[in-house]
C-alpha cells in the first residue's frame, strides 16, 4: 500500500534513447517530475517499486536525504549511504541509451513520455535482460552462501530496505 492516495507510481522504460544528456540536465535541475534509473543494476521491478515506497515515505515524513523524492529513489536503490556514489551508480548518464523512468502519478507520466525521445517499453523481466547479476552480487555484497538460502532478488531487498538501520 502506497503511503499517499495521490501517489500511483508508475513505471517506463525507454529505450533507443536519442536525448538522454537532455533529460539528465533536466533532472539534475529538478525541472523534469521522475527519477531515472540505470537498468543495468535492476533485477526486477519490486526492487524500484521498495526504493520509491521508501522515498516516499521520507518526503511524507519530511526525512530525505536527498533534495527531491526523485534523487531519494535513485538513492534507496543503493546499498550505501554515500549519496553521491549512489546517484552515480545507480542513476543515469548522458550516454545512456537505456534508462528506467519513476513517475509518481498520470500528469507527470505524459509530460515526461512527451520529453523522452526513444522507444517505451514494457519494464517486464525480459526486457532487464542487461541486467549484470554479477555486478550487483558486488555492489550489494552478496556472497553465493546467502543465495543459496535466500533468492538475489530477496538479498538486494533486504540491503535496500535495512540500508538506513545498518551500520
Amino acid at each position: 500500500m502506497w503511503a499517499f492516495k495521490e501517489c500511483e507510481p508508475k513505471l517506463l522504460l525507454f529505450k533507443n534513447v536519442t536525448n538522454a544528456n537532455e533529460i539528465r540536465e533536466r533532472i539534475m535541475k529538478a525541472s523534469f517530475p521522475c527519477a531515472a534509473i540505470n537498468p543495468r543494476y535492476v533485477l526486477d521491478t519490486f526492487q524500484v517499486l521498495v526504493a520509491t515506497q521508501l522515498a516516499v515515505m521520507s518526503h511524507q515524513s519530511h526525512t530525505l536525504k536527498t533534495h527531491s523524492v526523485f534523487s531519494e529513489i535513485v538513492y534507496n536503490m543503493s546499498p550505501t549511504k554515500k549519496i553521491t556514489d549512489s546517484l552515480k551508480i545507480f542513476g543515469m548518464n548522458d550516454k545512456d541509451t537505456c534508462f528506467l523512468c519513476v513517475v509518481l502519478n498520470e500528469e507527470d507520466m505524459e509530460l515526461v513520455c512527451s520529453k523522452v525521445k526513444g522507444e517505451l517499453a514494457e519494464p517486464t523481466q525480459e526486457n532487464f535482460e542487461t541486467c549484470d547479476e554479477n555486478e550487483l552480487r558486488k555492489i550489494y555484497k552478496i556472497k553465493e552462501e546467502e543465495t543459496k538460502i535466500v533468492s538475489l532478488l530477496d538479498a538486494i531487498i533486504n540491503r535496500i530496505s535495512t540500508k538506513e538501520i545498518a551500520t
